[in-house]
């Protein structure tokens, strides 16, 4: 994998190490929240405006496909261009590492992510179910508060392995392969199909690029986290690591790299859950294939699970970007 920093050839990987760390200690502080999600929010915004004066439902799928294709240019582009300018920026100023370091804690943002995962366990478990549903539902792209209370369950496992991976691993990734630019390109595609990338009778056509471009961004990561979430399976008591890397496998076979596969086989079988199934979008419900062979009930002590899971799986790849620049 090609390095695109000109600091040294360990300089990335000790940066992402100390984002790393630095997103755990302080990821959850509210003033960060609000600063670091503002720039991913506005292209939410911006999407959802688009989606509101061009996808226009007497029109053809083709040309809503067309005008879902000028928005993720009109996204993508401009977020590339100020990734680049800003790492041209860091390369030229005295210790401009710290820009990138900001940078990519303000897109990293898993501390966050397990954090809504914590509130959505705690609520459930007090019995404040909207409060449940609230917490979980930026973590997915159906209406969790449509959901019942296991599927509020099942929306916060979902949830929090999809953006382990689309989060967490495609920022490492894309960081190590094409530096800022890349992680800009990828993060902001992934705003855009939050909004419009939905399997919904209103989204099937409009999202179509927006979605395929965000699976493609996202291959590698989902493929990698399968095995990161086997892993850690080993150091969590109740889950099954060999379980886990069966139903990755499975998964794997059956949906490929698609917007749907985000390491959620490997998490159904570790915790011997089935996840997926029917999906609400507004007014509709979508049928939507299981994962998993396990009970579809999923708990509050299943997300515990999965927090456990997803923090370990966090941690492995931490330890890896130490050995990494120790090696």
């Amino acid at each position: 994998m090609a390095v695109a920093s000109d600091w040294g050839g360990d300089a990335p990987l000790f940066l992402l190490l100390m984002v790393v760390v630095a997103d755990a200690l302080v990821g959850t502080l509210p003033g960060l929240r609000v600063v670091c999600d503002a720039p991913l929010n506005a292209i939410r915004g911006l999407t959802g405006w688009f989606d509101s004066k061009l996808n226009r439902v007497q029109r053809g799928g083709d040309a809503r496909r067309m005008r879902g294709l000028f928005v993720v240019l009109a996204v993508s582009v401009p977020a590339w261009i100020v990734g680049s300018a800003l790492s041209g920026v860091a390369r030229e100023v005295p210790n401009g590492w710290v820009i990138e370091a900001v940078a990519l804690i303000a897109l990293l943002r898993q501390r966050d992510c397990i954090g809504r995962m914590q509130r959505g366990w705690r609520q459930l478990s007090a019995g404040n179910f909207d409060d449940a549903r609230g917490a979980v539902d930026p973590l997915v792209r159906y209406d969790a508060r449509a959901l019942d209370n296991f599927g509020v369950a099942r929306a916060a496992i979902e949830g929090g392995t999809a953006r382990f991976s689309d989060r967490f691993l495609a920022t490492i990734f894309w960081y190590l392969l094409l530096g800022l630019p890349g992680v800009f390109l990828c993060r902001s595609i992934n705003a855009v199909a939050d909004v419009i990338g939905k399997n919904s009778p209103r989204h099937a056509s409009f999202g179509f690029v927006a979605a395929r471009v965000d699976d493609i961004l996202n291959l590698v990561p989902s493929i990698i986290a399968g095995p990161a979430i086997s892993i850690a399976a080993i150091f969590v008591p109740r889950t099954s690591s060999l379980a886990a890397f069966r139903g990755w496998v499975s998964d794997l076979g059956a949906r490929g790299g698609r917007s749907d596969s985000r390491g959620e086989g490997a998490m159904a079988g570790a915790l011997g859950v089935a996840l997926g199934g029917p999906r609400p979008y507004g007014n509709d419900t979508i049928a939507g294939a299981w994962i998993g062979e396990g009970r579809a009930r999923a708990t509050v002590s299943d997300i515990q699970r999965a927090i456990f899971l997803i923090s370990i799986a966090c941690l492995l790849v931490a330890t890896a970007l130490a050995l990494a620049v120790l090696a």
